[in-house]
């Protein structure tokens, strides 16, 4: 979908609304419309400083575009004269950061254009940079062929592997409006507690999206379980159990996976959706995100794929056997606390899974952004512990080992 108006699913209020936000934040500055995204950026160790003098430049947000490319430009120029100056460590800084800018830029893209793609590129090959800088041999960028696709993923090894010789293994599943190289803190925080980190641009995300118009497909989670398959090229990572970190949307696929797959032996939940039947509900922002990675063009369209992407299918939710762990923003403006507690619940009466937890901040907003180093420093903690009791068990011959369930809340 090129354009935003290639659609029919808009609402006169949808098109009112967007209107006057545009308009709005010539008056009250693109700073202030855009605070509450803050925190995610932030989270993505996006320096507030470079944050502050981005949105200063860009006059309103139909500005975004052009005011947003000539800011990143202006950047690059800036590092690429000081090159020569700089030691290894201080030049992967300047890339990440211009990894990120460029990822702002693209974000706020909302329509489908040349700048939008070109700035995702730049996003990309920055982030390539600085982590080959970073990691060397320990950072890998993937191909997974997946039905006639090339599917792209990053991959981050930690210093030293377990006394085992193998290396546990987390996957970042992200949401609609991400893209993999946003998530490199959390890539980072994981790989330094031990972990092989793997993020993938799945069908209809980032780069799978942007640069090659791969849709979000019914059969998300097995392009995820390939990607995994593709990962015995590193015998050092053990695939044979595998946790995920789903974030937003990829929250929801997290069960997707899990039920398809027996390998998956935790999930920390960050805001995933129960279902798309609040479509109507959405900010616009959203809702063009939704419309485009999905190509819905109709009323039809936003029926039928409120039908498919959902986990309220109980045949589906039985079948989850990891340990799960769901972490929830009580402000969260997207997925309510009631639909959180009813799939901790659901899980706990009907699924396979061993700890159910639902830990609700009553300040956070989606995916608790503003809470990131906290909840991903708790995960690496309990993924380690739920990969170590697991390992420990199938050595013991005990393949029956599962923790009694229970909640926190």
């Amino acid at each position: 979908m090129r354009n935003l108006s290639e659609t029919e699913v808009y609402s006169f209020s949808d098109h009112v609304l967007s209107r006057a936000i545009f308009a709005l934040s010539r008056v009250v500055g693109v700073r202030n419309i855009t605070r509450p995204f803050w925190n995610r950026w932030r989270a993505a160790l996006f320096d507030q400083k470079t944050l502050d003098r981005f949105l200063a430049a860009i006059g309103g947000l139909s500005d975004w575009p052009t005011k947003g490319k000539a800011f990143l430009d202006n950047e690059i120029r800036q590092v690429e004269t000081s090159l020569q100056n700089l030691s290894n460590a201080e030049i992967v800084t300047h890339y990440r950061r211009l990894s990120f800018l460029a990822h702002l830029v693209q974000w706020g893209c909302l329509p489908l254009s040349d700048v939008k793609t070109q700035a995702y590129k730049q996003c990309r090959d920055f982030y390539l940079e600085a982590e080959r800088r970073a990691f060397g041999d320990r950072f890998a960028r993937l191909r997974i062929d997946w039905e006639g696709k090339a599917l792209w993923a990053n991959l981050h090894l930690p210093a030293s592997t377990l006394p085992s010789g193998k290396i546990p293994l987390i996957v970042l599943v992200h949401g609609m409006d991400d893209v993999k190289e946003e998530h490199l803190a959390s890539e980072l925080l994981f790989a330094e507690a031990g972990f092989a980190v793997l993020c993938i641009d799945g069908p209809g995300q980032g780069e799978t999206f942007l640069l090659d118009g791969v849709l979000w497909p019914e059969n998300f989670e097995a392009a995820i379980v390939s990607a995994i398959d593709a990962l015995k090229a590193y015998p050092s990572v053990d695939t044979d159990h595998y946790a995920i970190v789903g974030i937003s949307w990829g929250g929801m696929w997290a069960y997707k996976i899990a039920a398809a797959d027996p390998r998956v032996s935790a999930i920390l939940d960050l805001g995933g959706p129960i279902d798309s039947r609040e479509f109507n509900k959405l900010p616009f922002f959203l809702k063009s995100k939704f419309c485009q990675i999905l190509g819905v063009a109709s009323t039809d369209d936003v029926d039928s794929t409120a039908r498919i992407f959902t986990i309220r299918d109980q045949a589906m939710l039985k079948k989850v056997a990891a340990r799960v762990h769901i972490v929830h923003g009580d402000r969260d403006p997207i997925v309510s606390t009631a639909d959180k507690a009813w799939l901790r619940d659901t899980l706990q009466q009907i699924a396979q899974t061993g700890e159910v937890k639902l830990t609700v901040y009553r300040d956070g907003d989606h995916c608790c952004t503003q809470h990131v180093k906290e909840v991903r420093t708790l995960a690496s903690a309990e993924f380690l512990d739920e990969y170590l009791k697991r390992t420990r068990a199938l050595r013991s011959g005990d393949t029956a080992h599962s923790p009694v369930p229970q909640s926190v809340e």
